[in-house]
């Protein structure tokens, strides 16, 4: 009878482990899926501020400017201008007049998640191009940045975005 004691502090030590590692392995799982997620919602608000501000400057014409304040993730591979169709609410980069729509401008931002990259792109409502000024252009680095949205020249319906 005294002989068991051995075994059962042996097994509530291997049971208090085995509940150990399996509670490790959910917080690290759910601390990997979190992390992500915010990244992820980072770049999503970054990019709608930079697009709403493009179309808001637009709507309001040459020689206006706004100052956007937007937080990026860690983690991003690119920030880029690109021209894309737009049919409804789907956004292509081929051939406007292949599947009809209009062509206008967008911004993209490729964030690296675990391993993967993850493109995040934003129409811009306008029917407008949009340029990141060489020399000029917007750090990528994680955090805080002023971002100046401008009419790049009056005579050309273009947008801007550089750093404030």
């Amino acid at each position: 009878m005294f002989g068991n004691k051995g075994q059962v502090a042996t097994e509530y030590i291997l049971l208090t482990g085995f509940i150990l590692i399996i509670v490790t392995l959910i917080f690290t799982y759910s601390f990997v899926t979190n992390t992500q997620n915010i990244k992820i919602s980072q770049a999503n608000t970054a990019i709608d501020k930079l697009a709403n501000a493009a179309d808001l400057v637009y709507a309001l014409g040459p020689d206006n400017v706004k100052i956007v304040q937007v937080v990026f993730p860690k983690d991003i591979i690119t920030l880029e201008d690109l021209a894309v169709c737009v049919n409804g609410d789907q956004d292509y980069d081929i051939d406007c007049s292949a599947k009809g729509g209009i062509r206008v401008g967008a911004i993209e931002m490729q964030v690296s998640m675990l391993g993967t990259s993850t493109n995040i792109r934003r129409p811009i409502k306008s029917e407008i191009e949009i340029d990141f000024p060489v020399g000029e252009s917007i750090p990528i680095t994680a955090g805080v940045h002023r971002v100046k949205v401008y009419w790049c020249d009056s005579n050309i319906e273009r947008i801007c975005l550089k750093r404030a």
